[in-house]
């Protein structure tokens, strides 16, 4: 019994992977082949004609004009060795080209092929998929005109395929932001009750801090006292903007982790801050100026996030050799607001300066923290449609500048360095 063979292209490994990309053998046939078939028989003047793919073991006809299209082995098909010739092959008759004339397309067994062109298929980086095949029982002749049609109508065939992967990639696309929307909405479900759960565990002992400072602050030491007075009347302001706070976060949550923008008022951000953090700032010795604020547009409890994780940044990234001093001041423009937080710290290297943006980035491992401070920072930046540049302060440290744009307006591009 003898062993048939078939020719192999060198890169038959890329095509094949390739041809898997555009998933079309398994697919139903592609609706613009049958025209393009059709034509090709037209132009060439020919009974027949079809589009072959060669896959690994078969020779599979997507469209035929003039026979049903079907499946054969690769060690039958005539197109296999089309494949790898160097161009378009012509054939007058198939009979007298060693490379066919034992074919079984050719000798009867399958067919009575004489005539036969095929124009290959290749896709954009030169493998080739099939041909375009067109034949006839009789031997034929093309002209120039017409094998350059047949060309053309080749890359057509390749431009059909191609619309069809494309389509096959649009269609995965859409289901992954299909599964990616399902599982997002699962996870703000998960957010808005798990922020309800812990919005009611806070606020419970937050009541309880609430009405125990309270009732100190009307015992008849604490009146007597102008310094318990002050201290306590700072306490019970701090619980209650913490509480607020807690209220914010649960309504964030519930409206899916979008901001919500109205004016606001830097001047009193910052000094609540500023009273907030008031032990921390005792602690070092720290000063903090703050300057005129302007009114500006945006969201409230992130924008006071955002200014302590700064100012609590400075205070932890102080210079040891000098006393910590920080200052807080404000600039309005006709396209927004401009807010910065100077300190003379330690500073940070121009080169680390995007990367401290990072989740978890610590550049001092020796300095407790995190790395979720500036990451926070910058994602409030971001929801802000903000702009947000770090600087060195003239003499050492770090000058943080945040630019609110104005409703309708586009982010400000960064401050000139």
């Amino acid at each position: 019994m003898t062993t048939k063979t078939f020719p192999v292209p060198a890169d038959e490994q890329e095509r094949l992977r390739s041809l898997a990309d555009y998933g079309i053998l398994d697919a139903p046939p592609l609706p613009d082949l049958p025209s393009v078939v059709e034509l090709a028989a037209y132009v060439c003047g020919v009974p027949n004609a079809v589009v072959n793919i060669i896959s690994s073991t078969h020779q599979h006809q997507m469209a035929a004009y003039g026979f049903q299209a079907g499946v054969c082995d690769r060690e039958d098909s005539m197109c296999a060795v089309s494949i790898v010739e160097p161009d378009t092959v012509v054939v007058t008759d198939a009979t007298l080209d060693p490379r066919f004339a034992r074919n079984p397309f050719v000798t009867g067994e399958i067919d009575d092929v004489r005539f036969y062109a095929s124009a290959q298929l290749r896709d954009r980086d030169g493998h080739v998929l099939g041909s375009l095949c067109v034949f006839d029982q009789q031997p034929h002749e093309l002209t120039p005109q017409q094998r350059e049609g047949l060309d053309k109508l080749a890359r057509m065939v390749m431009d059909v395929m191609d619309l069809h992967r494309h389509g096959q990639l649009l269609e995965h696309a859409l289901d992954k932001v299909q599964r990616t929307t399902r599982e997002l909405q699962r996870s703000n479900a998960s957010l808005q009750h798990f922020a309800g759960q812990v919005s009611h565990d806070l606020k419970n002992p937050l009541t309880g801090v609430l009405g125990f400072v309270a009732m100190l602050a009307d015992t008849d030491a604490v009146m007597a006292d102008p310094t318990a007075k002050r201290c306590i009347d700072r306490a019970l302001s701090s619980a209650t903007r913490m509480w607020r706070m807690i209220e914010d976060v649960l309504s964030h949550a519930s409206l899916g982790g979008r901001p919500s923008f109205a004016p606001v008022d830097l001047g009193a951000i910052v000094h609540q801050v500023v009273d907030d953090v008031g032990a921390a700032i005792s602690a070092v010795g720290a000063t903090v100026d703050v300057g005129p604020l302007p009114m500006a547009y945006g969201d409230a409890t992130q924008l006071r996030v955002l200014v302590q994780n700064m100012v609590s940044n400075s205070l932890k990234f102080r210079d040891r050799g000098r006393e910590c001093h920080i200052a807080v001041t404000g600039t309005e423009t006709p396209d927004g607001w401009t807010i910065a937080i100077t300190d003379n710290g330690i500073g940070i290297a121009a080169e680390d300066r995007p990367r401290v943006l990072e989740m978890f980035t610590r550049l001092r491992t020796d300095i407790e923290g995190s790395g979720i401070g500036l990451a926070t920072c910058q994602r409030i930046v971001e929801a802000h449609d903000a702009g947000l540049v770090i600087d060195e302060t003239p003499g050492g440290g770090t000058t943080m500048r945040i630019t609110l744009p104005r409703p309708g307006l586009p982010a400000l591009p960064p401050p000139s360095r």
